[in-house]
């Protein structure tokens, strides 16, 4: 038997007026997803344990059963692990647009790969500490690498968390390492002014040092894969042993080359017992606020993904598991720490027939501890 996970990330959403309040996901309809609703058997799941941010960090180690009380250092250092960079302690660093003292876009203005790239090599050009690094992820994000220990790292806020609003309330206050990063930070912005970036700060956020995760195959006693865009799941499936497949033309966002992914996972499954094909752009759009968008973009992976994979999959030998890591509704335009609907199809069934927010409670397998989800898809 073959395991299948397929996280779209931040599918679940809240109900939106102009949708004749319902969620962009009830909205959508979405055929292949209804299909694996009425294939298969479904709850709701919490992804984020008590006390956590809903961070996709948290989330997907929860999905894959990697307990964040235990191993959770920071979403720096797990990005830092997926893209082999070295040193003692690790930010993600994303390129962001801020324009009066307010956090305009934390992409940069969607900052395209190349120009993201350039202005990474010229912040570590520029920079004068010589313990202080800088490494280009996916389009804005990177990662601030320090070869050198501090006692005590700052606490950090994402910048999707504070869109719309005064950044200076947020920064990175006591000891000498948020000292530093305010003053990187400040330095930044006469960096990228001078080659007309048009991201205009840096932002680092979620720093700590290199995690020691539970190995895949040792947990589950299967090979397992992992094919993401972002360097965030590469960093968890490195961290697990698992193998990390790289997919060209990714771009994280709904024009990304979901075709390429989909072939992928098909050819990785051949191979392997377990595979994790997670996707980002619907998330970067609930980012954006623009619902019509995330319908589109729920359409799309519905067809171009779930549509591709259920057409070519040998599915009396695959089971699947369909969950988004957790929600971000387009009111917000962030992150919730909210419940989220799952199935599993692998031959049983109950009498949801669509995948949405509200059916899935009605489930068969009801509320769900997210560490027990790898354990249920292995053992019903």
């Amino acid at each position: 038997m073959k395991y299948l996970i397929l996280i779209p990330d931040g599918l679940a959403d809240w109900e939106v007026e102009s949708l004749g309040n319902r969620t962009p996901l009830d909205y959508a309809d979405p055929e292949n997803m209804n299909y694996l609703a009425r294939e298969g058997v479904c709850g709701v799941a919490k992804t984020i344990p008590d006390g956590f941010e809903p961070g996709s960090d948290i989330a997907n180690m929860t999905i894959l059963g990697v307990d964040p009380r235990k191993y959770y250092t920071g979403r720096g250092p797990i990005e830092a692990v997926a893209m082999g960079v070295e040193g003692e302690i690790f930010f993600r660093c994303n390129l962001v647009y801020v324009e009066r003292g307010v956090m305009v876009d934390y992409s940069g203005n969607r900052i395209g790969d190349s120009e993201a790239k350039r202005a990474f090599e010229v912040l570590n050009s520029a920079c004068n500490y010589d313990f202080v690094s800088f490494h280009h992820g996916v389009s804005f994000r990177g990662i601030l690498a320090l070869h050198k220990d501090f006692d005590e790292i700052p606490k950090t806020y994402p910048p999707h968390d504070i869109m719309g609003e005064r950044y200076e309330k947020y920064l990175p206050s006591n000891g000498p390492l948020a000292k530093l990063l305010n003053e990187l930070m400040e330095w930044s912005v006469e960096v990228l002014a001078e080659i007309e970036s048009r991201a205009n700060m840096i932002w680092p956020w979620s720093g700590g040092k290199k995690p020691e995760f539970p190995k895949f195959s040792k947990k589950y006693g299967l090979r397992g894969a992992m094919i993401s865009e972002v360097d965030l799941l590469k960093g968890v499936g490195k961290a697990m042993g698992m193998d990390v497949i790289d997919v060209p033309g990714v771009t994280a966002y709904v024009d990304t080359n979901y075709r390429g992914l989909a072939r992928a996972t098909l050819r990785a499954l051949k191979s392997h017992g377990a595979v994790v094909l997670h996707t980002e752009g619907i998330d970067e759009v609930g980012h954006e606020g623009e619902v019509e968008k995330k319908v589109e973009a729920i359409l799309m992976y519905d067809e171009k993904i779930v549509g591709y994979l259920l057409d070519r999959l040998d599915l009396d030998e695959t089971k699947i598991m369909l969950i988004p890591d957790h929600p971000t509704p387009v009111k917000l335009r962030t992150h919730v720490a909210e419940e989220v609907p799952f199935v599993i199809k692998d031959g049983k069934k109950d009498d949801v027939s669509r995948f949405t927010e509200k059916e899935c409670r009605r489930g068969k397998l009801g509320r769900v501890d997210g560490l027990r989800l790898m354990e249920i898809l292995m053992s019903i």
